[in-house]
């Protein structure tokens, strides 16, 4: 029996992800109402980071580093996932990733350096312009974000004054080990690849949810039978 694209996904969100005890992106209040702070030299009005998810994120790419620094080569980098809730559905919003090495392919990702405590970086969840938190608040209060930002903006805020959600936004990380079964069975992706194999099915699943505009797929079904996702000839692609 061929696996459907809806139990791909939910057969990979039920081993990795914790919806039952979900981790808040922001640091809200019952409301919803987001925390900010002051960051940087300018003081800027900056969107704050849920302190658990700040807290899983650090240790999450510590062992990252950890991994670089002893030369173990067990991790690739971090895989993550911000989503909402239907009921118990989990819903991506937006998938990603950190890779352990940088452009040099040798040297630590500068995304991961002093991940302990770096703000400004974290992963690629910083407080600094160019990183999610920084153009995420920059599109809220100052109106001069990257462009894709205001789609973050309008998608999950009610208000931004004060920064209201629109329902509550969590937050998934896992560091990605060498030779981890993806979401398509029997295979082994490098984290580049997993990415492109769960931006594909979370687009098809979740067109008007997900909010990644790179790696999304003109035809998902092709470009999975393309990289040999799905390679049975008794494999029908409307299937996956």
């Amino acid at each position: 029996m061929t696996e459907t694209k809806r139990a791909l996904w939910d057969r990979f969100v039920d081993r990795f992800v914790d919806a039952a005890d979900p981790i808040s992106l922001f640091e809200t209040t019952a409301d919803g109402t987001v925390d900010t702070i002051a960051y940087g030299r300018s003081g800027r009005r900056t969107l704050r980071r849920g302190e658990r998810m700040e807290r899983r994120l650090r240790e999450a790419g510590g062992r990252v580093v950890t991994d670089y620094d002893r030369r173990e080569g067990r991790y690739e980098g971090l895989v993550y996932m911000m989503y909402s809730l239907d009921g118990d559905e989990v819903v991506p919003r937006y998938l990603g990733k950190c890779g352990k090495f940088g452009a040099s392919g040798t040297d630590l990702n500068s995304n991961l350096r002093n991940v302990d405590t770096n703000d400004g970086k974290l992963a690629r969840w910083g407080y600094g312009n160019y990183y999610h938190f920084g153009d995420l608040s920059s599109a809220a209060f100052r109106d001069d974000g990257p462009g894709k930002y205001d789609r973050w903006l309008d998608a999950l805020f009610a208000s931004t004054d004060p920064p209201r959600l629109r329902e509550p936004v969590y937050f998934w990380v896992e560091p990605w080990a060498v030779g981890t079964e993806g979401p398509y069975p029997d295979t082994r992706p490098y984290l580049e690849e997993l990415e492109y194999q769960l931006i594909g099915i979370a687009f098809e699943l979740y067109p008007e949810r997900l909010l990644n505009t790179e790696g999304v797929p003109a035809n998902p079904e092709a470009y999975a039978k393309m990289r040999g996702w799905t390679d049975r000839e008794d494999t029908r692609l409307s299937d996956f």
